[in-house]
């Protein structure tokens, strides 16, 4: 039995209360349901010097992004580069900005909050392609927001942890600059993933996660590493990393085993383990002091690596 965190529980039980609707519902009523919950248990952002909004080019579209600027300074700030959860399906980015100013103040950068696409509109690789679009348009153009293309990371969780490693991935394939740093958030890795957090994790997510996690996004071959990240051949050389962890949470194994394939590779990795947490529950700041203790871990790590 596990023993959750009393808020933790506390919202599971919120959540489990509410009345399941009587017909099968609609994918944007499931997305309005799902930002609902998720912007009731989010804290209110922290006032910025500027937020930007600005379109970015990308594959199939301009990829919406929000700038989030916490103060004026004549130098240069360092970036970060964030792509939310949902299992890109489900979430955007004006739903997780809140918290992308609380990391911005924290860890004294500015934070690029990315809308980019999702599926099944944009089934895969998409929201990859679209997500690389706009990490590449930050690093060309980070001087003209204040940010330093010098000190450029990346950050993500669940899904959009998975986009934030892929970045990494496919900046060394291409031979390009890592990342000063990627900070990954209970992150999904692997779609092949038959492990027993995976299989047995009777959270609330349980099994619409692995269902926004499978072959309904059109992908063709879930050991394809631009989907499973872990299953790449070579990940020696990708930036160091910080991986924040879910006690009771499916992508729990998914966690500790890209922790141990990066550490394998060479590459500096710290663990954070969350005890009684669960799935999701970074961004409860509002409900979940352990939320909040997250979010400024991260930050705090963040500034470390920005200050090397």
């Amino acid at each position: 039995m596990v023993n959750l965190d009393p808020q933790v529980q506390a919202v599971l039980d919120h959540i489990a209360s509410q009345p399941q609707p009587e017909t099968e519902p609609t994918l944007d009523e499931i997305r309005a349901g799902a930002r609902a919950g998720h912007v009731a248990l989010s804290p209110p952002g922290v006032e910025m010097a500027e937020i930007r909004r600005e379109e970015v080019p990308g594959p199939a579209g301009d990829v919406p992004v929000i700038i989030d600027i916490p103060r004026a300074t004549e130098d240069a700030l360092p970036v970060l580069v964030f792509f939310h959860g949902g299992g890109l399906m489900l979430l955007d980015a004006e739903a997780f900005n809140p918290t992308c100013t609380e990391i911005a103040q924290q860890a004294d950068c500015i934070v690029v909050n990315v809308d980019y696409d999702r599926t099944p509109e944009h089934p895969f690789p998409g929201p990859l392609e679209s997500a690389l679009a706009a990490y590449n348009w930050v690093r060309e153009n980070a001087a003209s927001f204040g940010g330093d293309p010098a000190r450029i990371g990346v950050c993500g969780d669940s899904a959009g942890a998975c986009l934030a490693t892929l970045v990494c991935l496919e900046a060394k394939g291409a031979g390009d600059p890592q990342p000063t740093c990627q900070a990954l958030v209970y992150p999904q890795v692997d779609l092949a993933d038959m492990s027993e957090s995976m299989l047995t994790v009777d959270a609330f997510v349980n099994k619409g996660l692995i269902d926004q996690l499978t072959g309904a996004h059109g992908v063709p071959d879930i050991l394809d590493p631009r989907a499973s990240p872990l299953r790449a051949a070579d990940h020696s050389g990708l930036a160091p990393a910080l991986i924040v962890a879910a006690s009771y949470d499916p992508l729990l194994a998914q966690g500790r085993a890209y922790a141990a394939v990066l550490r394998n590779a060479g590459v500096d990795v710290d663990y954070s383990l969350y005890e009684g947490t669960c799935h999701a529950f970074v961004t409860w700041g509002a409900a979940v002091d352990r939320a909040n203790e997250a979010v400024s871990e991260v930050a705090a790590w963040l500034k470390a690596q920005y200050a090397r």
